[in-house]
């Protein structure tokens, strides 16, 4: 009877100090949200006579969707990788209504900082970077499709809630992205206008699911029986 207390009484202590997120988790997401942007568009004209800059302010927006995973280093700091696929609003020509697409890609490293964790809730501090692709496809009668590549990077503040292993999670960010010397499929409008740099600014949400795999072995505790 005292050895079957025992044991309960380390089995209820492990369950009291079981945490969302510890050294060793593994935890998988996948979200959708949204990105809103002030955006600033330079380009270079060139002509016989003289070459000249221009620069173009404007509003940008997408919706996106994306999956990453996360790896507890420690109790309170993890790493992990995410994939974002971005496609952005247009509006169809009045005259020609023809509809462009404006779609980016993200590959992003991501560092996590866990100020809060208790059983059912993980308060993230976090931010991401790496590469992002650029595609704009005009679908006009020429074909015109700029593309290239450049950096994002976003801060952002992620609260998880947790239903067991299975939970659900909101996240608010300021993202930033810089792409440099975007070129087209026309070496014609390549050889007149050259596309220095579309770089973005902003805010976004999203909201997702979780995962949780692996247990936590530290909290792990094994009844003494003599």
């Amino acid at each position: 009877m005292k050895k079957l207390c025992l044991f309960c009484l380390l089995v209820i202590s492990a369950f009291l100090n079981a945490q969302s997120f510890y050294k060793g988790a593994l935890v998988t997401e996948l979200n959708t949200g949204f990105e809103n942007y002030n955006t600033v568009l330079k380009v270079k004209i060139k002509d016989p006579n003289r070459t000249r800059d221009t620069s173009y302010t404007d509003r940008a927006a997408n919706t996106n969707f994306g999956l990453a995973v996360e790896y507890g280093l420690h109790k309170r700091f993890g790493v992990g990788v995410r994939y974002k696929a971005n496609s952005y609003f247009t509006s169809r020509d009045s005259v020609t209504k023809i509809k462009p697409e404006v779609k980016t890609n993200d590959f992003l490293i991501e560092l996590n900082y866990h100020p809060v964790v208790k059983k059912n809730f993980d308060l993230i501090l976090g931010a991401n970077v790496g590469y992002s692709t650029f595609k704009y496809k005009a679908n006009d009668s020429l074909n015109l499709v700029l593309s290239g590549g450049g950096m994002y990077f976003s801060p952002y503040i992620n609260p998880r809630i947790y239903f067991g292993r299975f939970g659900i999670n909101f996240k608010l960010f300021a993202p930033f992205a810089n792409y440099n010397k975007l070129t087209t499929n026309n070496e014609d409008f390549n050889t007149y206008i050259a596309i220095t740099k579309w770089k973005a600014s902003g805010f976004g949400m999203s909201f997702g699911i979780q995962y949780r795999f692996l247990d936590d072995k530290e909290s792990d505790t094994k009844p003494i029986i003599n």
